[in-house]
């Protein structure tokens, strides 16, 4: 089992060399084909601030997007080519509204999609999350999120599982398992064990271990007991003494948008995950 068609949306920001390099290293190993996607938004300006613009400045602010999406294909292409992997460059030319619907569309047509994690410092922020939410919601694909500080610089390539037995920790294991194979060490997760009958077959969390195993995933159950603390501040927590390098979890809640009204842990994973989280919805 392996990936063959990886996507990466790409943008000129500092932050994308990091999600460059996560994908090309995956796409090198995989034997993938790697796609760069870079959205040139229409209507820049009014999209985000409501209100009529002059011609004169549009046009000057369309020429600065466009210009923007031509330097990062320009770096994705050269980064590409350096580490000789296939790859293909395309830029989107669409309003901010419709650019996750696009990029989902083309998700739909890979294994993989690297995203960034939106830096909240960023302008850009609250767009970048709705791409985020669209790929995950709208493309029944996983998404690599890598976080906007980069990758922690770890030479023990070790993941973590956030297992609760749910479908959607289902998915994220099984889009996972190329990359589980890669890493020397995985653990799964369980937060407060639930009480098991004999007719689920053991603890909690076994049966997956066992099915990674058989995948040739070197893979291990831990428990941990903290009632007292939230399900996000006990992940969080493990994945940085832990030292891992990789989150694998379901995407919960129906968007982004209602988890930040009402809390969540999915929403809080991906404002303060310390390591590239892959999710599946």
């Amino acid at each position: 089992m392996s990936y063959k068609n990886i996507l990466a949306h790409i943008d000129d920001s500092d932050a994308c060399v990091e999600r460059v390099t996560a994908a090309i290293a995956l796409a090198k190993r995989q034997e993938a084909q790697l796609t760069g996607i870079a959205l040139a938004l229409e209507s820049t300006i009014s999209t985000y601030v409501g209100i009529d613009i002059p011609s004169n400045l549009t046009l000057a602010q369309q020429d600065l997007v466009k210009n923007a999406a031509k330097s990062a294909v320009a770096k994705f292409e050269s980064a590409a080519k350096e580490a000789g992997v296939n790859y293909v460059s395309r830029t989107i030319t669409c309003s901010a509204s419709k650019a996750p619907a696009r990029l989902a569309f083309f998700a739909r047509h890979a294994d993989l999609t690297f995203l960034g994690q939106p830096d909240p410092a960023d302008r850009g922020a609250s767009f970048q999350e709705s791409l985020m939410d669209g790929v995950l919601q709208h493309s029944g694909r996983p998404v690599y999120m890598v976080p906007y500080i980069g990758r922690p610089n770890t030479k023990v390539r070790k993941a973590v599982i956030a297992w609760d037995g749910g479908k959607k920790a289902v998915r994220a294991v099984n889009d996972a398992i190329p990359l589980l194979q890669d890493r020397g060490a995985v653990t799964i997760l369980v937060i407060n064990p639930k009480e098991r009958s004999k007719e689920f077959g053991g603890q909690q969390g076994e049966n997956i271990a066992a099915h990674l195993q058989r995948h040739g995933v070197n893979a291990t159950v831990d428990y941990q007991i903290a009632p007292e603390l939230s399900t996000d501040t006990v992940i969080l927590n493990y994945l940085a003494d832990s030292g891992a390098d990789l989150l694998v979890m379901g995407a919960y809640g129906h968007s982004r948008l209602r988890e930040r009204t009402f809390g969540g842990v999915t929403e809080s994973i991906l404002h303060h995950m310390t390591a590239p989280v892959l999710m599946a919805e």
